[in-house]
């Protein structure tokens, strides 16, 4: 319903054996108006299958959510950001190894996952990588 009604911008993680975890755009404006540069919900849907829909700032944008982050506000006392993550059925891999900048607190509402968390890695084996964006962009863990 919000993707329908509301301009929500959305990415979809994707990653190849020579670099880590980037956002590339779920879909291109079919032409050059608002309404033609809008995301649909046929292309979440179309992005979904090919790999995980990520709707950042979502709990900015969407009323219901918002009401999710005021929530967390009032019980930890810490501004937050809710990002909402979409995968289809039957993707083996979500996202690849990587680091964020910020905690994550991870709620999944739908499906299984089989979801693995290491300790952070080594930083003196890649002294100049940022420690907090490993797996992202051109850096690779493996």
């Amino acid at each position: 319903d919000a993707v329908d009604s509301d301009f929500l911008e959305a990415g979809i993680g994707i990653s190849d054996a020579g670099s880590g975890w980037k956002m590339a755009a779920v879909s291109e404006p079919r032409g050059t108006s608002y309404e033609d540069a809008k995301l649909r919900y046929i292309d979440v849907a179309d992005g979904m299958q090919r790999g995980t829909v990520v709707f950042n700032s979502a709990g900015a944008h969407i009323p219901k959510l918002a009401a999710v982050c005021l929530a967390a506000l009032e019980a930890f006392g810490l501004p937050n950001c809710l990002n909402l993550y979409l995968s289809g059925r039957g993707l083996k891999t979500s996202a690849p190894p990587h680091t964020d900048k910020q905690d994550v607190f991870v709620l999944q509402t739908a499906g299984s996952k089989h979801w693995r968390v290491f300790a952070p890695p080594d930083p003196s084996l890649r002294p100049k990588a940022d420690p907090l964006a490993r797996g992202k962009g051109n850096d690779v863990l493996s």
